[in-house]
């Protein structure tokens, strides 16, 4: 799902003039090839974060209303990550702006990192899209829009796909169940 993600991204950011397809070259097929390698490689480390997020927080957070819960783990989810703001890991060009749409992005990430815990029935699912997210939208992404697109409007431009997955998870009724505990 990341490169369904990555191809939506960059051809919202072609439709709103912030990037040109370009061919990429033989070095950055075998970047976006060894990528397939590396995803499932990291998955552990996504892990922890997918544990105390999506399969414990998510479960004691607003029992019995599953989507407030999966929104509010998406919160706290967002809220963790602000420090990265301020320490160099992403650079927006206005704060205050920036933490918005990131933390936009973010609930909508739990919504669909939520999704996949309950249907796969294990953090492991959620574990690997996370580290898909990561690894896959945000890396490649960032790499084409770099000379493009500030961090607020990449971050903005990877948020209209990911919204619209969201969306039809929640519209559809997909974040309803408890996941099997793992």
């Amino acid at each position: 799902m990341p490169w369904v993600l990555v191809a939506a991204t960059l051809a919202t950011a072609t439709v709103v003039g912030l990037w040109r397809p370009v061919a990429p070259t033989a070095g950055q097929w075998g970047f976006l090839a060894a990528l397939l390698l590396v995803v499932p490689l990291l998955a552990p480390a996504y892990w922890g974060e997918e544990f105390g997020w999506t399969s414990y927080l998510r479960l004691r957070l607003f029992p019995g209303r599953p989507l407030a819960a999966t929104l509010g783990t998406g919160l706290v989810w967002a809220v963790w990550h602000y420090p990265l703001a301020f320490l160099g890991y992403i650079e927006f060009p206005d704060v205050v702006v920036g933490l918005a749409v990131w933390t936009f992005s973010f609930l909508c990430q739990e919504v669909i990192l939520s999704w996949l815990r309950i249907r796969g029935g294990t953090v492991w699912t959620a574990s690997v899209a996370h580290a898909g997210n990561n690894m896959v939208l945000s890396l490649i992404t960032g790499f084409a829009l770099g000379g493009s697109a500030d961090a607020t409007a990449t971050t903005a431009l990877m948020a209209v796909p990911l919204a619209v997955v969201a969306g039809w998870v929640v519209l559809s009724g997909r974040v309803g169940g408890v996941p099997a505990r793992s």
